[in-house]
């Protein structure tokens, strides 16, 4: 038997392949379309108009990708988050990509996969996003070796003061910076009718049933330095100041009941809202003086503010993370948020602030978001540690809402009494 000649048998295949190559044959291993991939994206708050051009245009990047996108708005947000929360720990039916409210995340991240870093890491939340973004994303491992992003806004919200243009040039009065003006202004912006009733209130404030109080007390703890939950005895007069602050009457009327509502209708002058309720106001009354302004601080040489606003998420038991990931980082793309701006000004009487920072200056946005904007530039988050977030009203979170309305509106020796019922109730722990 002659002995087996690999030089001769080499140059056999090296042959064979440039015959294939030249006469344009394929190999079918080689010449394999990607795999088709389906994309489940549960929104909140949202058309799907709205996105559909950022869906199509990746779709021209990633045409093996589908993306079905299901609006779960018409249910409560509560049950939402319940029902997300029960899938996600069981496995049942799991989307890829989903959105959150920014203060449910310390209860949803052991359920999320992060962002690749090549996408979104710290360095990339800093230099694009507002600064509160940063304090609410972005988490460190055990060892603070390495952070790593969680979630990721397409829009940006944040508490803003709102009032009545009209009622503050009556009185001659500007928007207060200090919380002792904002009490100072009340006095004068109350009305009355004849049998001494209120019939005009000067703002939402001093009662646990108004809008947002559970956000005002979260505020109010980072104007003050206290960081929930960790709150100790030693805390109890920073406390004691907070919560006399937050319970401080500026004659609202409680027969008003919304003050969403109280102000469109002109019975209340100044509220705190974040800029979807401004949206809300403007729809019901298109006519109404109003403007916004930075909340009023105790730290005027370093303002603060207070972020709320939901967040785009991928579940780490999804089919495929790293594909949600992707698109994610196109509907987060500057040409992605000009479109979504776009379509939200055509049906909206305020569109949502787009999350990256410099748009407010590249595009045309509407004047009270630019004034949002630049307060956010210019001021820091209340966020204490980055855990106190977590008391957001009006965000699904019924039981921390409930936990604080009981204790913040006693006394802070009660508050602080109860710190670890209030913490376990909003997804914490002391």
């Amino acid at each position: 038997m002659k002995k087996f000649n690999f030089y001769k048998f080499g140059t056999l295949g090296v042959l064979t392949f440039m015959l294939f190559t030249m006469t344009g044959c394929t190999i079918p291993f080689l010449n394999r379309a990607p795999e088709a991939v389906s994309l489940k994206y549960e929104s909140l708050w949202e058309n799907e108009q709205v996105y559909s051009d950022v869906v199509n245009s990746y779709k021209d990047l990633a045409p093996n990708v589908s993306v079905t996108f299901e609006d779960r708005s018409s249910i409560a947000l509560e049950v939402y988050k319940k029902d997300l929360l029960d899938r996600l720990a069981k496995n049942r039916e799991v989307p890829d990509v989903l959105r959150i409210h920014s203060s449910w995340l310390p209860e949803f991240r052991k359920f999320l996969a992060p962002a690749p870093q090549e996408l979104f890491n710290k360095q990339v939340v800093d230099e694009k996003y507002y600064p509160s973004v940063g304090s609410i994303v972005v988490y460190k491992t055990v060892d603070g070796s390495q952070s790593y992003v969680y979630g990721i806004p397409l829009y940006y919200d944040q508490l803003n003061l709102v009032y009545n243009k009209a009622h503050f040039d009556e009185a001659g009065l500007t928007p207060p910076t200090t919380w002792e003006q904002f009490f100072r202004a009340s006095y004068f912006l109350t009305k009355r009718d004849s049998n001494g009733n209120i019939s005009r209130s000067a703002g939402s404030f001093g009662d646990r049933n108004v809008e947002f109080y559970t956000d005002m007390f979260g505020y109010l703890l980072g104007n003050a330095s206290v960081n929930f939950p960790n709150i100790t005895s030693q805390d109890i007069e920073a406390v004691e100041s907070v919560v006399r602050v937050l319970n401080r009457s500026t004659d609202w009327n409680p027969e008003f009941a919304n003050s969403g509502n109280a102000f469109a209708s002109r019975r209340v002058s100044m509220i705190f809202a974040p800029a979807w309720r401004v949206n809300d106001i403007l729809t019901a009354n298109p006519t109404i003086e109003l403007a916004v302004a930075p909340m009023p601080s105790s730290r005027i040489e370093n303002p603060q503010n207070w972020a709320t606003f939901f967040i785009e998420v991928v579940p780490a038991n999804g089919k495929n993370p790293a594909e949600a990931w992707k698109l994610l980082h196109h509907m987060a793309s500057e040409a992605s948020a000009q479109s979504i701006y776009s379509k939200q000004a055509l049906i909206r009487a305020l569109p949502s602030l787009p999350a990256l920072k410099n748009l407010a200056n590249t595009i045309e946005v509407h004047p009270i978001l630019k004034s949002m904007s630049t307060n956010a530039l210019s001021s820091r988050s209340a966020f204490g540690t980055g855990s106190s977030f977590v008391m957001s009203d009006r965000a699904g979170n019924t039981q921390c809402t409930d936990a604080v309305k009981s204790y913040a509106s006693g006394n802070a020796a009660g508050f602080i009494q109860n710190i670890n019922l209030v913490a376990q109730s909003c997804g914490l722990s002391q």
